[in-house]
């Protein structure tokens, strides 16, 4: 399983780190050279074992939202020539995060103002 941690360093200061976000990313098949992943991403900052929790209540069932989590499947990333950021970002569109993006920021190569 690969876990993504996003942490907030107020000031950049590792000593008042903080967690707010976490995203799992579970492989569920495939084989040697393409996999297939589950995906699960809090929305809130996580508690400790929410996303335990959210994999336990079968919260993982792609497409499904609720107010703690989002879930998604990857389908056929290819493990060789892939990497992990690719992954990430297939991870992320899984989820549906590009569809809360502003219309003209889902352009490729677009950024919001």
């Amino acid at each position: 399983m690969i876990r993504v941690t996003i942490d907030l360093l107020p000031g950049g200061n590792e000593a008042g780190k903080r967690t707010i976000g976490m995203m799992e990313i579970a492989n569920v098949g495939g084989d040697l050279i393409q996999g297939n992943y589950a995906v699960i991403l809090t929305k809130t900052p996580p508690f400790a074992g929410a996303l335990r929790a959210a994999w336990r209540r079968g919260a993982m069932q792609p497409g499904h939202e609720d107010e703690q989590v989002m879930a998604g499947e990857v389908v056929g990333h290819h493990r060789t020539q892939r990497g992990v950021y690719d992954l990430l970002y297939r991870a992320l569109m899984a989820v549906g995060m590009h569809q809360r993006l502003p219309r003209h920021a889902r352009q490729e190569g677009s950024v919001a103002p």
